[in-house]
């Protein structure tokens, strides 16, 4: 597969990238203790780690990413030769999936291993979760990277991706603690459909609604990029 081509040339400039090492790997590790301290079972943990990491391994790496290789004018000299658009980006995004869903499995062997959660009763959703999470943030990614000038402004153009998602999906604060009017709204974020995916891999409850919200986000996405996504430099 020629997106595979590109991924590898991709994952050697990623391991050259401190920024993206760091917000791959310790960034989520820091997150740890303030799941522990709500006092939660395993399942939220795996669960608000998972979260974590489609966030700052997959969204926030693959808009820098993205705006980088523009501005490098690499997406551009791809896009001469056989490479399709959608193996071009795909390309380009290989490195960051692969690191998220190997990160995903060790945290919930690590959680596991110490607060003794049980395999899930319902993998499919488990799979369902991280599939659609991974779709979703990878195509908002690439439309956030539009807007983005260079990559040092992807901190701010990121910004309202991340804080939105991470105050309002019930990553750190559960939604039923909220009023029900407010948790309607926040249940239709990026990433609470993926959350609820993958906490009904062990807990059960709802996955129709989780399911719609998804494939929206991922029609919207995929719209987004196909109209905004920017291939030649911004000068």
């Amino acid at each position: 597969m020629r997106a595979v081509a590109v991924g590898q040339a991709e994952l050697k400039l990623f391991w050259r990238n401190r920024t993206a090492l760091f917000n791959s790997f310790a960034l989520p590790l820091l997150v740890v203790p303030l799941l522990m301290s709500s006092d939660a079972d395993g399942v939220p943990i795996v669960v608000g780690l998972m979260g974590f990491v489609l966030l700052m391994a997959v969204y926030y790496n693959l808009v820098t990413t993205f705006v980088a290789r523009r501005e490098e004018l690499v997406l551009k000299r791809l896009r001469v030769g056989e490479l399709t658009d959608p193996e071009i980006l795909l390309g380009a995004s290989l490195p960051s999936i692969v690191v998220a869903l190997g990160q995903m499995v060790l945290f919930a062997v690590i959680v596991g291993l110490m607060t003794g959660v049980q395999l899930p009763t319902r993998p499919w959703f488990l799979v369902l979760g991280v599939v659609g999470g991974v779709a979703v943030f990878v195509l908002l990614a690439a439309a956030s990277s539009a807007f983005t000038r260079t990559v040092e402004m992807a901190q701010v153009t990121s910004l309202p991706v991340l804080m939105a998602c991470v105050l309002g999906s019930g990553l750190m604060i559960p939604l039923s603690y909220l009023p029900e009017t407010v948790a309607a709204v926040l249940r239709l974020l990026p990433l609470t459909p993926v959350l609820d995916l993958l906490r009904a891999g062990w807990e059960g409850g709802p996955v129709l609604r989780p399911l719609i919200v998804l494939a929206v986000w991922i029609a919207l996405g995929t719209y987004a990029v196909r109209r905004w996504f920017r291939w030649d430099p911004r000068r």
